[in-house]
Order: C-alpha cells, then structure tokens, then sequence
C-alpha cells in the first residue's frame, strides 16, 4: 500500500470514527423537535377534546372527559399520563447517554489513550 493511500484511509477512519462519536451523544436539535411534535400532539388532544363535548357526532370522546377531572392527588389523569410520558423520555435519555459514555470510554481504551 503505497504512502498517500495509508494516509488517506488513516484520515477517512479518524473523520468516521469523529462522526460515530458526535452521533453517539445527546442530539439537541432532534430532542427539541420530539417535544415540538409531543407538543403539538397534546394540544390537537386538547383541542380534540375540547370541541367533543359541542358536536353529537363525537359522543364516543366525551367519554375522555374522566380524564380531565381531579382523581390522583387533585390531579387529573391526563396530567399523570404527562407527567408519565416526560419521566420516560428522561429515562430513556439518561439511560442511553450512560450507554453511550460507556461506549466511548471502552473505545479509548483499547486505542491505547
């Protein structure tokens, strides 16, 4: 293998190797665009639920009206729901950003750094 095509695959692998690292970590901008689309979930419920109670054609979501009344602690059940929902993203994003540390410790040391 000749001199110039070592060191260019040498930097192709340390450029794919920056990228799987940058990838591996906390995203911002992916994060704030799932609570844009959560948000925008829970309002078009919100609004849905809203208008139900007007409209003889939606008398099957009137039924979500429990939902809204106190039940848990003068909570309703759709604050617990929410308040469920966000506990699992924070879960699940600390989970993986251990998992990924994890990763990137482990890839440290068998480089020898």
């Amino acid at each position: 293998m000749t001199r110039r095509r070592r060191a260019f695959l040498e930097r192709t692998h340390r450029a794919q190797e920056r990228a799987r690292r940058s990838s591996a970590g906390f995203n911002p901008t992916t994060m704030i665009r799932w609570a844009g689309l959560g948000a925008a979930a829970m309002i078009g419920l919100a609004v849905y639920v809203g208008f139900a109670g007007g409209d003889r054609h939606l008398e099957g979501l009137a039924s979500l009206d429990a939902l809204t009344r106190p039940a848990v602690l003068g909570a309703s059940w759709l604050d617990v729901i929410a308040i469920g929902v966000v506990a699992a993203i924070v879960a699940m994003v600390l989970l993986r950003s251990r998992v990924s540390r994890r990763d990137g410790n482990l890839g440290r040391d068998q480089d020898g750094e």
